[in-house]
């Protein structure tokens, strides 16, 4: 075998090995978008990488024994790479696969249908290449060694472009066209090599044709009709390095979906909406303002900002606030679609508690999505973090999405009744069904002077929005839950289950079709 040859089999090799980890993160991310940003997602995929690379290593090997040439070799590239490219386009599999098997196993099927073949010719590359080499003057032992060091290496370096700048700068499908293009590039330039013949540099051309595919991204401006009967039209769609961010229109809302996920729901007319309307729609981080005497002049954090709902009912009570957001993108699409106008920063809420030297009389926490939470902001050293700064009366509120019965909003309920004399808890709906809970902590009793009556229409008999507060409050028995930490706090683990629930009452209500 001519030297020139050998030393590029060692190159692809490389090459692949950054190409696995291309596949294994983009789609990771792909898959978040229809099944959630959880550790199922993580699980499947990975599991699903290790047993398509164990499956092409044995079928590799096998392979070079009987054709120990590398033209075969490259061609196994190249279908990798054609197969990585139609990636983004397998909408149509996942969206099979949930409504078929559900999201628990959903997620797996549609990681082992898309996957599975794109990352198993991948693993053929590096035993039929230590095949090849074999032939040489190094033994065995070098050869096996050197390669998968140099394919190890490839992978590290695949994995810093790919998560530091090619899914953060150009996005998820971007990212499968790059690696799908390298590949074809890859195969194409081995076969040159291999066969020496002036026809075959037709096929370094061969992955100019991906530029001619259509984007596969849900395209902005679709229409069509939910489940519930309401009609809904996409607006925009953002991938973000947070998960992609997509805006509709659906009925009298505007919506704010995050991997599908409804983060915010802003009704279109909230110009026109009183003082207190939010606590019509059950929104009771608005009862803030209620809970001191006079609410202007005071000041809010508000970690977490979405489309700025909290935001906006706290404004109208005359609330100063700072909006901490982790994603840039999110305070962009607040500011462009939900009329957002305020001070925001773009930084991670829990660094920024810990860093914070201002006092503030309410501190927000809504970064729960229906998935997953941050466990960091869901500890005991959380909490103390945002005590600090708060007033000596400041009231600490948190947007939590979970079962009332629920293991982990009893832990979450203890943990904070380890920092706070007070605490209460409003659920959204007079059931157990995972819903929006709203948790109130203070180191002083709460009283809610009942404001919003100058605001609402005249009634008769009971105030219902105070009959309702007083009908939803719930306190969880807490005697078994366990106080949540930094060092143990297994809160995604306890609430698995009510993430995919919530997952399926999304979809209930915006259809699938926005997510896969």
């Amino acid at each position: 075998m001519r030297k020139g040859v050998s030393l590029y089999l060692v190159l692809t090799s490389a090459i692949c090995g950054a190409l696995v980890m291309a596949v294994e993160f983009a789609g990771a991310r792909m898959l978040s978008v229809g099944y959630g940003a959880t550790l199922t997602i993580w699980a499947a995929m990975i599991s699903v990488t290790m047993l398509s690379l164990a499956v092409g290593y044995f079928f590799g090997g096998m392979l070079a024994d009987r054709c120990p040439t590398p033209l075969p070799l490259f061609g196994i590239v190249m279908v990798s790479g054609l197969l990585i490219v139609l990636c983004p386009y397998a909408g149509g599999i996942m969206r099979t696969c949930y409504r078929t098997l559900g999201l628990k196993w959903g997620v797996l099927a549609s990681s082992l249908a898309v996957f599975l073949a794109p990352l198993g010719l991948l693993g053929m590359v590096s035993p039929y290449v230590i095949r090849l080499l074999s032939d040489q003057n190094r033994g065995v032992g070098f050869t096996a060694g050197g390669i998968y060091a140099i394919s190890t290496i490839g992978s590290v370096l695949g994995t810093l472009a790919i998560g530091l700048w090619l899914i953060p700068s150009h996005g998820v499908t971007a990212c499968f066209r790059v690696a799908g293009t390298v590949a074809l590039f890859a195969g194409g330039v081995g076969t040159v090599l291999s066969i020496r013949k002036p026809a075959c540099l037709l096929l370094i051309l061969l992955p100019t044709l991906v530029r001619a595919l259509p984007t596969p991204e849900v395209k902005v401006g679709m229409k069509y009709t939910t489940p519930d009967g309401e009609p809904l039209e996409i607006l925009d769609v953002t991938d973000s390095p947070h998960g992609r961010i997509t805006v509709i229109a659906k009925g009298d809302y505007l919506l704010l979906v995050v991997n599908g996920i409804v983060q915010t729901g802003i009704p279109k007319d909230l110009r026109s909406m009183g003082k207190s309307d939010g606590l019509a729609i059950q929104y009771y981080q608005e009862l803030l303002p209620y809970m001191v005497d006079d609410p202007e002049g005071r000041r809010a954090l508000i970690i977490g900002l979405a489309g700025g709902m909290t935001a906006a009912l706290l404004e109208r009570h005359g609330i100063a606030f700072d909006a901490v957001d982790i994603d840039p993108d999110m305070i962009a699409i607040a500011r462009k679609y939900f009329s957002f106008t305020g001070n925001a920063v773009a930084a991670d809420g829990r660094l920024f508690l810990e860093d914070c030297r201002e006092t503030y009389d309410f501190c927000v926490i809504d970064t729960y999505s229906g998935d997953s939470m941050p466990f960091y902001l869901a500890s005991l050293e959380a909490f103390q973090a945002s005590k600090r700064v708060l007033t000596p009366d400041g009231i600490l509120a948190i947007n939590y999405i979970g079962s009332p019965s629920g293991t982990a909003f009893a832990s979450i309920y203890r943990t904070l009744e380890e920092v706070f004399d007070n605490v209460m808890a409003i659920r959204g709906e007079d059931s157990d069904r995972v819903q929006t809970i709203t948790l109130f902590a203070s180191a002083n009793p709460f009283h809610i002077q009942r404001g919003w009556l100058d605001d609402r229409p005249a009634f008769y008999g009971v105030d219902p929005i105070s009959e309702t507060i007083e009908r939803l409050k719930i306190k969880p028995d807490t005697s078994s839950a366990q106080v949540l930490t930094d060092d143990h706090n297994p809160v995604d683990l306890l609430r698995a289950g009510e993430g995919l629930r919530w997952r399926r009452r999304t979809m209930a209500a915006i259809g699938d079709r926005v997510i896969f």
